[in-house]
């Protein structure tokens, strides 16, 4: 009897942080995730977009119980108030069509001179 196949799950695991350093010309941004689950070790790719630009791919080791944090630098221009910034995470060499494990969307917002994320509902 065949095997079911199982595949990891990505879920963020505490808040977004934004961060604009002194003198530059980009927000950094941070997105805690965890692996969980049952399944073969692998490999995955994830990026951002904000707006009509989309990051370049970084790739992203899985293996279940692994926390690590997803780091973006964004470039200032593109982060202006209600811009829509997302992170997509896609499992990679697997045969078939490329499949999404984890997706999430915010908007962009400012407190002042800090920027901020505020989640948007699915």
């Amino acid at each position: 009897m065949p095997r079911e196949v199982r595949i990891l799950k990505i879920e963020q695991y505490g808040s977004e942080t934004c961060e604009l350093p002194p003198s530059s010309s980009f927000v950094l941004v941070r997105v805690p995730v965890r692996i969980v689950g049952e399944g073969a070790k692998g490999e995955a790719t994830f990026h951002y977009s904000i707006g009509p630009f989309v990051g370049r791919e970084t790739t992203l080791a899985l293996r279940a119980d692994l926390q690590t944090t997803l780091r973006f630098r964004v470039p200032l221009e593109l982060f202006r108030p209600r811009e829509r910034f997302a992170v997509e995470v896609h499992a990679s060499g697997y045969a078939g069509p490329e499949k999404v494990l984890w997706t999430k969307r915010w908007e962009v917002a400012w407190q002042g001179k800090a920027p901020s994320l505020e989640p948007i509902a699915d």
